[in-house]
């Protein structure tokens, strides 16, 4: 018996099927022409679903969604790069064109869901999954089971206030973790910096001023770059920090880190496991490991169908 595990994203729809085991056994992925609306995406999604499923024996459905919702409902409130996806019935209406019964959650709960059963995070019962991306995005496992709060919104690890004199962040607040230590907050950093003059060799290409990626400042900090070495330091601080409040507040057995970002290695890390052991009691610091995933691209499809398993009791 299997679960398609549905990862659906602004740019591109992920399509796997998984077993029992975790195991992805066939996966693949479509553009999602998000400029279709709501009925012309889930139309999409409805079509190359079938076409994974033929000739399977497939029990459900279980899908990852950007932004607020209610996986009880099983209605997405907004997807800010779905145009037009506003309090759309996602999971009935996925029902209806399918045939099959649908489980709907967060993509980034998903995802933690994913590391938790097949990944970095089998083995333990509570762990806390860190996405590193455009923004700060994460998930909780508390006692064997995803939390996400009476109205789905637990896990937002990268809205933990950090700093109340912080720089602003998208969410209306300040001093953010994703106002520091994600690739938005560091392509603003090294723009601010670079227009002071900072002395640095990272050059920004002519037109991705508001696209380049950490990897450049990476590069920089491989060919010995002091300005690069301090923003990712700074990131692995951010980071570190609010790792300390999780350690403090939940008392993790795991903390994983998922996304391009954590392929900075040591530049991040090393700084992120100082603040987190010295910021953090003794005790619950010892037992928290910081682990980088294990299931890449993969972690949000195999968590739906992860979580399609759990839901429909196969």
């Amino acid at each position: 018996m299997l679960m398609l595990g549905i990862d659906l994203g602004g740019t591109d729809i992920k399509f796997g099927l998984v077993d029992k085991s975790g195991r992805l056994i066939h996966k693949t992925k479509y553009p999602t022409h998000a400029h279709l609306g709501f009925e012309g995406v889930m139309q999409r999604v409805a079509e190359f679903a079938r076409e994974v499923i033929a000739s399977h024996d497939v029990a459900g459905i279980g899908m990852g969604v950007p932004g607020p919702m209610s996986s009880a409902l099983g209605i997405v409130y907004e997807a800010p790069n779905l145009p037009g996806w506003e309090n759309v019935p996602v999971r009935d209406h996925l029902q209806t064109l399918i045939g099959l019964p649908v489980v709907l959650h967060n993509d980034a709960n998903a995802a933690a869901y994913g590391e938790f059963w097949a990944g970095a995070g089998r083995g333990c019962s509570n762990m806390v999954l860190f996405s590193l991306g455009t923004g700060v995005g994460g998930g909780l496992i508390l006692n064997g089971e995803l939390y996400s709060g009476p109205d789905d919104t637990a896990g937002e690890l990268g809205h933990i206030p950090i700093d109340y004199n912080g720089p602003p962040c998208n969410c209306g607040s300040r001093g953010c973790v994703e106002a520091y230590a994600s690739a938005t907050a560091i392509r603003r950093i090294v723009r601010e910096a670079l227009a002071k003059g900072v002395e640095t060799s990272i050059r920004i290409p002519k037109g991705e001023e508001e696209t380049f990626g950490a990897r450049l400042v990476y590069e920089a900090a491989l060919a010995g770059d002091a300005f690069a070495k301090q923003v990712l330091y700074d990131v692995g601080k951010a980071l570190g920090i609010a790792a300390a409040a999780i350690i403090n507040i939940l008392n993790p057995e795991r903390i994983i880190y998922a996304g391009a970002m954590i392929g900075a290695g040591e530049f991040i890390f090393a700084p992120l496991r100082e603040y987190a052991r010295t910021r953090s009691f003794r005790r619950p610091a010892q037992r928290a490991q910081i682990l980088i995933a294990e299931l890449g691209a993969d972690a949000g499809i195999i968590g739906a169908a992860g979580l399609a398993f759990q839901a429909f009791g196969c």
